[in-house]
Order: C-alpha cells, then structure tokens, then sequence
C-alpha cells in the first residue's frame, strides 16, 4: 500500500453499526457497486453508491428551483440554505430517485480521540437542533459511536428528524479525521440506511 493514502480499513467501523438498514452489509467492500468523486481541492477520493451525481453549489440550487411547489421543495431549500453558508469547501451529491443528499464539508483540523466522543456529540447534536428548528422538526439522537487507529478516527451519530405525524427522516452524521484532514459527511435521507462500507472506501490523500 503507498504510504502516501490512508485507507478507511475494515475494522475502523465495524463496531459502529446501528439500527439501520442492512442490505448492503451483506455485500463484502470489494464488491459495493458505486463510484469514486474526487474532492479535487481537497485531495480525497469519495466512494458512493450508484445513481449518486455530484453539484455545484450553483447546480444544486437550480436543481431545487426546478422542483414543483411541494413540501419537499420546501424542505429541500431550507436545507440547502441552511449549509450553504458553512465554511470551508463543501460539496453536495445527490441520488435523485431516493431525494437522499449527502454534504461533504472541509473543516478546521482536530485531532481528536473517544474520550473527546461526548464533547463531538454535543457540538452534532446542537447544531442538529438548529438545522431542525429550520424545519419546524425535531431531532432525536438514535445512535452513536467512536472508532479509531493510528491514521484516521471517526466519530458516527444518526439522528431521527420528525414533525409530528406528517414528517420523519434521518441525518447520519459521519466527523472524519485523517492525514491531517478533518470533514464531515452528512446524509440526509427518508430511509435509515447504513453507508458504513461506503466510508470505509474514502481515501484521503
């Protein structure tokens, strides 16, 4: 393996499933059908599943105005003014059949360990209730977990967004350190879906 790419093992996850949907951990990592994106300005390559596409912050804003008058076009433009304004490089994927969105955001390198867990929780778990406050939701945590080695630690939280009878969905929250890179990933979705084997795949050059 060249030194110069840190690969997400097998392990690093592996205690980190939660109640989530198990389709794709029957299938072994080498087999996962799906594609690399690369984050060109932040030399990481990206592993999805299949049917994702990537946007421009411009793209994906047309991509909603195009959208008919709807809840989910309320919901969707909320969201995407909602992260927007974060900083650091930021890019959006889509899977428009299933409406999922995922969020890859560049942040501030922190080098941190499960004794820090607590604190990464409440950062997550406060700006959880911002971003469903926007949503006139709200945020339940379902799980959370800390894994790491040497090269790269990873801290997973899912939260349950929900409005009463008439809205649920899921925010899985994926905070990334590794090579001196810290992002997170975040994974906006109607269904509760495991991506553990997806973010074993990432690697960070």
């Amino acid at each position: 393996m060249n030194s110069q790419y840190f690969y997400f093992v097998v392990i690093l996850l592996c205690f980190l499933s939660c109640k989530q949907e198990k389709s794709q951990l029957e299938i072994a990592k080498d087999q996962l059908p799906g594609t690399y994106f690369e984050l060109k300005k932040d030399n990481i390559k990206l592993f999805l599943p299949v049917y994702f596409q990537e946007f421009s912050k411009e793209s994906y804003k047309e991509l909603i105005d195009m959208l008919p008058d709807s809840k989910e076009k309320t919901i969707e433009k909320n969201r995407f003014n909602y992260l927007k304004f974060s900083k650091g490089n930021t890019y959006y994927f889509r899977d428009i059949a299933s409406s999922t969105l995922i969020n890859v955001k560049m942040t501030k390198f922190m080098d941190f360990s499960k004794k820090e867990s607590s604190y990464l929780l409440g950062i997550l778990s406060n700006s959880c209730s911002k971003y469903a406050s926007i949503l006139q939701a709200n945020c339940k945590k379902i799980t959370a977990g800390y894994s790491g080695n040497i090269k790269t630690k990873v801290f997973k939280v899912v939260y349950e967004l929900s409005k009463k009878d008439t809205y649920k969905a899921y925010n899985t929250i994926y905070l990334v350190t590794s090579n001196h890179k810290t992002f997170s990933i975040n994974i906006f979705s109607n269904n509760n879906k495991d991506y553990n084997k997806f973010i074993e795949k990432i690697i960070v050059k």
